[in-house]
């Protein structure tokens, strides 16, 4: 649970991007080396100039010097945190890419059965994985070059505090692990609730409309306040964790400052120490302590990132709905088969297809019927490799579906679903959805071949109308004929045809029967319906009971 090894996976992120990161790096390197002088000329100012009372030619020569040295530490450390900034983008952006691509490739199996809001949130939690490249989790880790530097600084001005620094430091480095408890454990507690709450938050919204009709607001505001208690509750336990943390933290640290005080007040009043060299030893203590304290506390301040890594590669080793289908369909589709094929939904008790058996050839024209309830629109989602039998199978050509890429099989078959979803754009942007080869000119053309010129007229702004939710912009009738427009342009091998006449008008519902009718579609026509006025033009009728 929050390994600090996770970071090593992302090790193909950061390989795209590293001669930045290794100049990040390198800046801050340099930037340490160039400020490791600055305390101990602080020291030499304060004994040999001003207690000295030397002059201020001196003074300000010193002066000029650390001015100079922190001049160039700025800009490098300007430069190098640029770096890390950049970075952290570019690594977000493309882990972010390779989530979306993935859950994108998922089972039908595990999206069905899984809050969109959830993987919504699973999905922003790549934006907390970039905080492992900001300046202040490399300058942790980098901070040991400040330490190493520092410490032989000191020993070179007195032995005997090095020595008393070096016994407290352990005390810093385990102070910060031991202090870390269950910090981990809240945290995951805390990431697990949150993205159950933004799942919460994404049905109340998706579902807004019918929580008024129906007067649910207050069922759904209870389930919300129960899950956002969850979260408040384990957020507090995490926060009651790092307050425990910082306090002990700083405790130690007054102390040990004070044993160091009390060490060099005793050298001082012996003759054998300077008070210049004391604010000097001041200094790099202060860059020792910081950074052992940086790196015992690391583990606490990266481990949610770690887990956040972790949670995110749950997603990306999983099996995608390819896994196992390595065969592709290169010939047409010329025979569909289903042997006694039974499929229930994940925690269903009942099959929703039980023992199907039916054939269909290369060139027919076919009605797939049965009541509300029946499995027909459940056999597409077969068909199309959105699920897998739970028995028997399901041949293309006599290949078994479970063993064909679902690409290849997708790119044969077209569908036009019972729920139409539009995407944000226009009507001829949803019309040449995934099929890039195609143009302006091929749709204009099929628009004409089909007679359906005057109906695409009769929107606002023809192609060009704007859809700016699912089918905000135009009806349902009207997304019904865009989405037959883009499964016949895509000139599929089979096209499926799910209950296209149940919910539209009398005049879409013409409109589409007509084509059918008199459209030679040179493949396949499956049609899903529960009713079968009009459709004279089907050759056979299989019956689903």
């Amino acid at each position: 649970m929050g390994k600090l090894s996770s970071i090593l996976k992302l090790r193909p992120y950061i390989k795209k991007h590293r001669l930045i990161f290794f100049a990040g790096i390198i800046g801050m390197l340099l930037g340490s080396i160039i400020s490791t002088p600055v305390p101990y000329i602080i020291g030499i100012i304060m004994d040999k100039v001003l207690i000295a009372k030397k002059g201020y030619n001196l003074l300000y020569m010193y002066v000029g010097v650390i001015a100079i040295l922190y001049i160039l530490s700025y800009v490098i450390s300007i430069a190098s945190n640029y770096m890390f900034v950049k970075i952290n983008n570019l690594v977000v952006n493309d882990l972010r890419c390779s989530v979306m691509d993935k859950v994108m490739e998922l089972p039908m199996s595990y999206l069905a059965n899984t809050e969109k809001g959830y993987v919504q949130s699973r999905i922003g939690e790549c934006s907390s994985v970039g905080s492992i490249f900001s300046p202040t989790y490399i300058g942790i880790i980098l901070s040991l070059t400040d330490a190493v530097l520092a410490l032989v600084t000191m020993f070179a001005i007195n032995y005997k505090l090095s020595i008393v620094v070096l016994i407290l430091t352990p005390l810093f480095f385990f102070a910060a692990k031991m202090t870390m408890g269950n910090f981990m454990k809240n945290t995951k507690e805390m990431l697990e609730n949150n993205a159950t709450l933004n799942g919460e938050c994404f049905e109340i919204i998706n579902g807004i409309e019918d929580i008024k009709i129906l007067n649910g607001k207050s069922s759904h505001l209870k389930k919300f306040n129960e899950k956002l208690s969850k979260l408040v509750k384990s957020s507090l336990k995490q926060s009651k964790s790092m307050i425990m943390f910082m306090g002990n933290i700083t405790l130690i640290n007054n102390f040990g400052t004070l044993l160091v005080l009390l060490v060099a007040g005793i050298l001082i009043l012996k003759g054998q120490f300077t008070v210049g060299l004391y604010t000097s030893f001041s200094l790099y203590i202060a860059k020792v302590f910081s950074s052992v304290q940086g790196i015992g506390s690391l583990g606490t301040m990266i481990k949610p990132v770690c887990l956040s890594i972790e949670r995110l590669y749950e997603l990306l080793d999983m099996d995608d709905e390819n896994t196992g289908k390595n065969q592709f369909l290169n010939d047409k589709i010329t025979n569909i088969k289903l042997e006694n094929v039974t499929f229930k939904y994940k925690n269903n008790t009942k099959n929703v297809v039980d023992n199907i058996n039916f054939e269909i050839n290369q060139g027919e024209k076919v009605i797939i019927k049965g009541e509300n309830g029946s499995g027909k629109s459940t056999i597409i989602k077969l068909l199309l490799g959105l699920y897998n039998p739970d028995e028997g199978k399901i041949l293309c050509n006599n290949i078994d579906i479970t063993v064909i890429n679902n690409k290849s099989l997708r790119e044969r078959i077209g569908i036009v679903s019972q729920s139409i979803f539009l995407f944000r754009g226009t009507v001829l942007d949803n019309i040449l959805y995934g099929q890039t080869e195609k143009k302006l000119e091929d749709v204009e053309t099929l628009i004409k071949k089909l007679g359906l010129e005057e109906y695409i007229n009769r929107l606002p702004k023809g192609l060009d109308t704007e859809i700016t939710q699912n089918t905000s912009g135009v009806s349902g009738g009207q997304a019904q004929v865009i989405a037959f427009i883009r499964v016949i342009l895509s000139n599929k091998d089979v096209i499926i045809l799910d209950e296209p006449i149940s919910n539209v008008d009398a005049l879409t519902r013409d409109l589409i029967l007509g084509i059918l009718r008199d459209k030679d579609f040179g493949g396949t026509l499956i049609v899903v319906s529960h009713v079968i006025d009009g459709m004279d033009f089907i050759n056979r009728v299989i019956e689903i009971k």
